[in-house]
């Protein structure tokens, strides 16, 4: 059958046909025999033993003769003859190259490989891989290490080589045994050794792209050529001459000779197919009577006639969505079918005489080099067929050439061809694997080169696109992998090779039968790959990520490719199917560790939870740090773990409410509250979890609201502990000073108690910030009870109660009274301060900056602000307002002694409710009928209250006697404007009390608590400093008095000059007060001027009378300076000095009352004498600058008053009635026109406000008033009864006036109304 008469056969079959077996192995043949004929002959070696011996070394041998011939005969030109065809968009060779080559060359250099045994191919290899070595250290200076960090950045195969040339050049130069031009030659043998060495690496590398071992082909083919002809210059793509055409043209007119054992590629097909070498030769005898190059050229032909006629192969315009993707790939294709004719041409030059000689047209550049070896021989860019015959055109001119699908080498379905050869190719290299020995590495690469080989020529041949080449590829590997033919290991090599492909080309320039092929292959694998991951998620706990590691990379593939959407596939249905497999197994998960714990009673209810809680969590954190990014971007283990679980556990913890609750407040408690907090933290982990890894599915619990019985059965816990712990600190203290402040350990032991608590509940962090706010609120009236207990307790310190028996109680007052019965008037005993007593009022101090910052850690303002934010809305029943009233017991006067006692009381006063049940109760004042206490109580009430005072004369031996008693009416409506109010009591028996009541409704807030317990503690602290001055002030008393005044006046007879001593001691005045000395003296009234006065008595004597107290003084007043801190120390010595002022006051004028005075006046030398006295005392006290107080501090307004009560003495009745009714009106003129509310509990809440308040005091302290001028109208003045009630009376209704001014502009008139009526008081009880 001839050739011609074959090819009419094969265009009637249809290109649908279905490929055998068979057809597929008889076009393999004629592919793998055509590359027989078009690959350059070697020449037969030597007969005999020894030639067969050698057969392949005399092959490598003729190779390497060739290039050396080639390189030595175009030295210059090296760099032209291994430039990158493709510029800088071509393949690059795999990263692994530098791995597999540095172990090659590593061998050779240390004579391991046999292969390569000459000295000076061990000497260059040896020197190019010391400088790759030094090169590669990122610390080199040498030259040639930017050049190879460009090697290793572009990896192009020529530039590897030329870098190979440079070295090699530089080592062989320096050889003293290569003289002349001798290095040049070993040069061209050593550039041809290292090209075969790369060949070698790259066969044993996977994913090379065809692209790279076509170009180490071509640049083999361009060496053979110029070693074929060394005298001729490099072709370098210039065309071949007619000379060469002619001498070659013998070798191809006569037809192709040889067997099977002469051509590797047929070897293949026959293993391949398993045909035996017999009937692989009969075979090829067949194919040999029409297969030759002109066939090959010929189908070439067809291919160039079809595109242009737009035939349905190999392509047309209706095979591609768009024009452009049409015609890109038409401009391609041309090239390339042009340049694999000029390939064919160049090496079968006698196949241009059959070419017509007209103009043929120049066909675009390729995008990128062929990869097979055909192509590789053919010459540089840009050459064509016209440069090889002239100006004929093959295409239009050779009319023997049919457009059709008449083809010699292409079968009737290539791609069907193709992809049958692709399942073969790899069932055959699968099957060799399986029976490689053990200690064999196996080959990175799926396909062996040979049959890479075999698959490029007749990809190449059968014009099957790159982007069907590697679908294909990728298709047979997904079902041999479903079939579990082939390791999951082989999908990511398929895939990458389409990536590629997309890459060098984008799939919208695929045409339309590769894209649909291409996105069904990405469908099915992400199909078959889900279904693996599903089967994977079967036990989430157990699952790690090395065993769906393959799965995701490649469905991260797939999806990010965008060709599943092609395929038409649910994604999101499948992942939610994915996703429904994880919650069902979370929830199986859980169900099953739930019945294992619970399975196993055990009175603590809490534990089997917090098991449950500890699972939870950790399993959680396991998956978040095994995956921590979602699968597939949607597909996150943690969320979906949680979303199923915690909605369950919520639901068991719920049912286990009642249970956990009464085992919580059992007796001994079954659920211990430390394990029900435990249980809160770890259900507040969880929800924190869940709403960081679930933010779309939200959990609403009230987990607050589920634990707050547990926090407040903690609180109460805590509240019945609060004396025990008050109690245990001060039991054990021993009041010593520790540290600069001087407290002792037991206030820091109570605040560190009173902090637990505290940080408890910060420890929780509560989510309820409302609930957060009640449960501080609770504390800080914790905090009020320590503060009371704590100022009970050091009041007990300060009165120690002693312990003896009644009998001896009786004994001893009986024998106290009859020793002060015989000695008359009663001595004070100096009372001396201990250190202790210091330490204890340094506690209060200490507690009040303990207790400050309590309110700062707190925050208790916000608290309180969020309280009054976030409040329920108050029912219908409104509750039960609670109110306080500070009653401060100030003073009495024209109290009557008892029949029982002497002309002076011992009293103190008791507040008592209408069921007799004691509310307060002062100090004893001892030794007068004006007693002054100064006292303050709270006492809070529901609703209004009668409340008797009583006043009560202590008794030595039995009941104390009653002095007289007063009802005080507590009623909210009348106190509602919060002011401070003075209510005089008339006593039953004669006498009057003074009562300063003021009222703040109680709030429950820790604002009101906090105040509470800053006022508990500033009333110890006022207590305790009380306690010293009712210490010191009858010593005050018994060295500064009028008995001791009148007897010093009278130890001397000397007289001098009144208006001498007059000029003295006004003098004095102005120099106290700072009066200028030029100013005159004020006259004298002629009525009323003075008489002889006796001589002045010297400083000396007159504060030698003062020596005993101030002995005293200098041994107390040491111990506070020791033993106090800076502040109290400034507050004990304040109030010590206030009560020397008043105590000199009682020396020079009566009490203000309303009534004349049996007090006398002193006289101008007493006078003189109490002045001196208070300048000593000043002096005293500031002692040169040494004392915490100034001197601003000491002149102050009361002794600025005092000063002033010398000029009033001698000033005239009239006069001192005129100034007192002008400096009443002056005061009433400058009074604020709203009087400021008392002081509450909040103004008191922290250090702060307190200060605050302290300053807006001083601010509005009184200038000098009429009180003093008052006071000396009282002393034997006639005719001022009447003025003196007058101007009481006019001072009262002016206050009143101003009260109701202030309600008025508060209130307005309307809403004043009248005093509500005031219910009536209640039976006095029969006296004792």
């Amino acid at each position: 059958m001839t050739s011609r008469s074959y090819e009419s056969t094969s265009s009637r079959r249809s290109a649908k046909e279905r490929m055998t077996d068979e057809d597929v192995y008889q076009y393999s043949l004629r592919i793998s025999y055509l590359t027989y004929l078009l690959t350059p002959k070697i020449p037969e070696p030597g007969g005999g033993v020894d030639g067969g011996r050698n057969a392949e070394r005399d092959r490598e041998s003729f190779h390497t003769s060739r290039l050396t011939g080639a390189i030595s005969s175009s030295l210059n030109s090296v760099t032209d003859l291994f430039r990158d065809p493709s510029g800088n968009r071509g393949a690059k060779f795999p990263d692994k190259l530098f791995k597999v080559l540095d172990l090659k060359m590593q061998n050779i250099a240390m004579g391991k490989d046999p292969q390569y045994n000459d000295q000076y191919t061990r000497r260059v290899i040896a020197v190019f891989w010391g400088s790759l070595k030094a090169a590669e250290k990122p610390s080199s200076r040498e030259p040639s290490s930017s050049s190879w960090r460009q090697i290793k950045e572009n990896r192009k195969i020529e530039e590897l080589i030329l870098f190979f040339v440079t070295t090699a050049t530089q080592a062989l130069r320096k050889d003293p045994t290569l003289r002349d031009d001798g290095w040049k030659h070993e040069l061209d043998a050593q550039t041809s050794q290292f090209v075969l060495i790369l060949r070698e690496c790259l066969r044993n590398i996977s994913h090379v792209p065809p692209e790279i071992v076509s170009r180490l082909e071509l640049y083999t083919t361009r060496l053979a050529e110029g070693m074929q002809n060394p005298s001729a210059p490099a072709t370098g793509g210039r065309g071949v001459s007619a000379g060469q055409v002619s001498a070659s043209g013998s070798d191809a007119a006569r037809p192709a000779l040889g067997t099977v054992d002469d051509m590797p590629l047929v070897n293949v097909v026959g293993k391949l197919f398993e045909k035996s070498k017999k009937e692989l030769q009969s075979d090829l005898n067949v194919i040999r009577q029409f297969c030759s190059e002109k066939s090959a050229l010929n189908d070439l032909k067809t291919c160039l006639k079809n595109i242009n006629a737009d035939m349905p192969f190999p392509g047309r315009r209706e095979d591609f969505d768009t024009e452009d993707a049409f015609h890109r790939w038409r401009t391609q294709e041309l090239a390339h079918l042009s340049q694999l004719m000029l390939a064919m041409i160049r090496l079968k030059p006698d196949l241009a005489k059959a070419m017509p000689s007209e103009s043929s047209p120049r066909y675009p550049q390729p995008q990128r080099p062929l990869s097979a070896s055909l192509l590789s021989a053919g010459s540089e860019p840009g050459s064509n067929i016209g440069s090889m015959i002239g100006d004929g055109d093959p295409i239009t001119s050779d009319e023997e050439i049919e457009v059709g699908q008449t083809f010699t080498y292409i079968p009737p379905n290539p791609k069907k061809a193709y992809k049958r050869l692709v399942e073969l190719c790899l069932e055959r290299d699968l099957e060799a694997m399986v029976h490689l020995p053990e200690d064999q590495e196996v080959s990175l690469t799926i396909l062996s080169h040979q049959h890479l080989d075999l698959l490029n020529e007749c990809a190449l041949r059968w014009r099957i696109s790159h982007s069907y080449r590697v679908t294909c590829f990728l298709d047979v590997v997904r079902y041999k992998y479903e079939r579990d033919e082939v390791p999951i290991e082989c999908i990511p090599e398929g895939l990458q090779m389409v990536e590629k492909a997309m890459h060098d080309i984008p799939v919208e320039f695929w045409s339309r039968f590769d894209m649909d092929y291409v996105s069904t292959v990405y469908g099915g694998l992400f199909n078959v790959f889900l279904g693996a991951l599903y089967e994977a998620l079967e036990d989430i706990t157990k699952l790690k990520p090395e065993k769906i590691a393959p799965y995701v990379q490649v469905l991260e593939a797939v999806q990010m490719s965008g060709l599943v959407e092609r395929y038409k596939a649910d994604i999101d249905a499948r992942l939610n199917d994915l996703a429904d497999r994880v919650r069902v197994q979370a929830v199986h998960q859980y169900t099953d560790k739930n019945y294992e714990l619970m399975s196993n009673p055990d009175p603590n209810r809490a534990l089997p939870l917090l098991h449950l809680t500890d699972h939870l969590e950790k399993q959680a954190k396991l998956l978040d740090k095994r995956f921590p990014k979602p699968i597939l971007g949607r597909l996150d283990l943690v969320s979906l773990a949680l979303e199923s679980q915690l909605p369950l556990f919520l639901t068991d913890l719920g049912d286990m409410r009642v249970p956990l609750l009464e085992g919580s407040t059992r007796k001994p408690p079954e659920v211990p509250l430390a394990d029900v907090f435990a249980l809160y933290r770890r259900t507040k982990t969880l929800l924190s979890m869940h709403a960081a890894f679930c933010p779309d599915s939200p959990i609403d619990y009230d987990l607050g609201g589920y634990f707050e019985p547990y926090v407040l059965q903690y609180l109460v816990n805590t509240d019945l502990q609060t004396a025990q712990w008050v109690h245990a600190a001060i039991s054990v203290d021993k009041f010593e000073a520790e540290g600069e402040e001087g407290h002792s350990s037991s206030i820091v032991d109570l605040f560190s108690n009173l902090k637990s608590p505290i940080d408890f509940l910060f420890d929780l962090n509560w989510p309820d910030q409302y609930q957060a706010s009640r449960f501080f609120t609770t504390v800080s009236k914790l905090v009020e009870e320590y503060c009371r207990m704590i100022e009970d307790l050091f009041m007990d310190e300060m009165f120690p109660r002693q312990s003896i028996d009644e009998k001896q109680s009786k004994q001893y007052a009986f024998i106290e009274k009859a020793r002060l019965t015989i000695a008359g008037e009663k001595k004070v005993d100096p009372f001396n301060f201990t250190a202790s007593s210091c330490v204890k009022l340094n506690n209060i101090e200490a507690a009040r900056n303990l207790l400050d910052t309590l309110y700062a850690r707190i925050d208790v303002d916000t608290i309180s602000r969020i309280l009054d934010d976030h409040a329920p809305p108050s029912s219908h029943e409104p509750e039960q307002q609670r109110f306080l009233f500070t009653v401060k017991i100030a003073q009495a006067e024209g109290l009557a002694p008892t029949e029982s006692s002497s002309s002076k009381l011992d009293s103190f006063a008791t507040l008592s409710d209408e069921k007799g049940i004691r509310l307060a109760k002062t100090r004893t004042i001892y030794e007068s009928l004006s007693p002054r206490w100064d006292e303050a109580f709270d006492i809070s009430v529901e609703h209004s209250l009668w409340v008797m005072a009583s006043v009560r004369d202590r008794a030595v031996i039995g009941k104390h006697d009653t002095v007289g008693r007063g009802y005080l009416f507590l009623d909210p409506k009348r106190f509602g404007d919060y002011l401070s109010h003075d209510v005089w009591l008339d006593l039953d028996t004669g006498g009057r009390i003074l009562l300063r009541v003021s009222m703040e409704g109680e709030k429950d807030d820790p604002q009101f608590f906090f105040g509470r317990a800053f006022r508990s503690l500033k009333r110890a602290e006022s207590d305790m400093i009380r306690v010293i001055i009712d210490k010191v002030a009858p010593l005050l008393r018994q060295y500064i008095n009028r008995s001791i005044l009148i007897a010093l006046v009278k130890s001397t007879a000397t007289s001098y000059d009144y208006n001498k001593a007059l000029a003295g001691v006004t003098g004095l005045y102005r120099s106290a007060i700072g009066a200028d000395k030029a100013d005159s003296l004020i006259p004298l009234p002629h009525q009323e001027k003075g008489r002889a006065r006796p001589q002045a008595l010297t400083d000396e004597e007159i504060e030698g009378a003062l020596a005993p107290l101030f002995d005293y003084l200098d041994a107390n007043l040491q111990t506070f300076n020791n033993h106090l801190s800076e502040a109290t120390k400034a507050t004990v010595m304040a109030k010590i000095w206030k009560e020397m002022l008043a105590t000199i006051e009682d020396l020079l004028v009566p009490p203000l009352a309303n009534a004349p005075s049996d007090m006398k006046p002193l006289t101008d030398k007493e006078v003189d004498v109490v002045f001196k006295w208070l300048r000593f005392l000043n002096n005293y006290m500031y002692a040169d600058g040494a004392s915490p107080l100034t001197q601003e501090q000491l002149q102050n307004q009361k002794y600025r008053d005092l000063l002033s009560i010398r000029l009033y003495y001698d000033w005239h009745t009239d006069e001192l009635m005129e100034e007192a009714v002008r400096l009443m009106q002056q005061t009433l003129r400058a009074a604020p026109t709203v009087k400021k509310r008392a002081k509450t509990v909040y103004s008191q809440r922290n250090l702060g406000t307190i200060r605050d308040r302290k300053k807006e005091k001083k601010q509005e302290a009184p200038g000098s008033s009429g009180d003093m001028i008052l006071r000396v109208l009282r002393m034997s003045r006639p005719n001022t009864a009447d003025f003196l009630a007058q101007q009481f009376n006019a001072y009262i209704q002016a206050q009143g006036d101003q009260r109701r001014k202030a309600m008025d502009k508060k209130t307005g008139p309307r809403n004043r109304g009248s005093k509500p009526d005031v219910p009536l008081m209640p039976p006095l009880p029969e006296r004792p």
